[in-house]
């Protein structure tokens, strides 16, 4: 069996996303950033994905860039992993190397996306200083944007707009948190783990995440597991389409993360799936 999993929001969690005392006097740090913690795990989840890890090809998959991912600890918690997945699907790590073969094919696929400077001086066309924050936007490791935003500002309707105008030009428009994010839709999680799946001849995927560039891994997936919040939850309660395969968790924030790991169900690694 392969495990994906996202990251941010989905294993890893910073500290005003917990719910309760009790839940804090359980957190573990797994991110250190200059002096200070700032992303946690539960001690439950860390038993659970260490488990995980022993039984399963376990994979990160993150949209964080190759250094971002760096800074995220589950070494010292005795988790290991061959691969690892980050610029959500653009770079494959496979014993910290990044594997050249798959960032070549990435780099071919660009050519069925619309340039990243046209997209920007697109998205510039809607911008403006009182919802996005000035200077933030970046290009993340050459294969996607992202900028910081105030989500209450935002001008709906002339985003979503731009949002359709994007896919059609494809791209992929996503929201997590305070950051808006627009990646290329061949730099994608799916594609990077079904191409780790087919490399070690793995028959079985289970994948976890949040957000809308989580979605088409999780539908690929044979079980699809989303914690209850976050785009993808919202999506759901909205009725949306589209998710059904999809199994959300009771629990929200950090909790969701234990409830992820130890939902999976072992069953499926001995089955054959076509």
């Amino acid at each position: 069996m392969l495990f994906a999993s996202d990251l941010d929001q989905t294993l890893i969690y910073s500290h005003k996303t917990f719910i309760s005392k009790e839940i804090d006097e359980q957190i573990r740090p797994v991110e250190r950033l200059d002096d200070r913690f700032i992303s946690y795990m539960t001690q439950n989840a860390l038993n659970a994905l260490k488990e995980i890890a022993q039984k399963a090809l376990f994979v990160p998959v993150t949209t964080r860039t190759k250094l971002q991912y760096q800074r995220i600890n589950f070494l010292s918690y005795g988790i290991t992993h061959q691969y690892a997945v980050t610029s959500n699907g653009g770079t494959i790590f496979s014993e910290g190397v990044e594997d050249s073969d798959w960032s070549r094919l990435v780099i071919e696929g660009r050519d069925k996306c619309l340039a990243a400077q046209d997209l920007i001086k697109k998205f510039e066309e809607i911008s403006h200083s009182s919802w996005v924050l000035k200077d933030s936007g970046k290009m993340a490791d050459e294969l996607f944007y992202y900028c910081l935003i105030d989500r209450e500002k935002i001008p709906v309707t002339e985003l979503a707009a731009f949002k359709l105008w994007a896919r059609e030009n494809n791209w992929e428009l996503s929201i997590q948190g305070r950051k808006l994010y627009l990646v290329p839709l061949n730099v994608n999680k799916k594609a990077a783990i079904l191409y780790i799946k087919e490399k070690e001849g793995i028959s079985c995927v289970v994948a976890a995440g949040d957000s809308l560039l989580d979605l088409d891994m999780l539908k690929a997936a044979d079980l699809g597991l989303a914690p209850a919040h976050g785009e993808l939850y919202s999506l759901h309660i909205q009725g949306k389409s589209g998710l059904e395969k999809i199994k959300f968790t009771q629990k929200s924030g950090i909790e969701a993360a234990e409830e992820i790991l130890e939902s999976i169900p072992w069953s499926l690694a001995n089955q054959i799936v076509v």
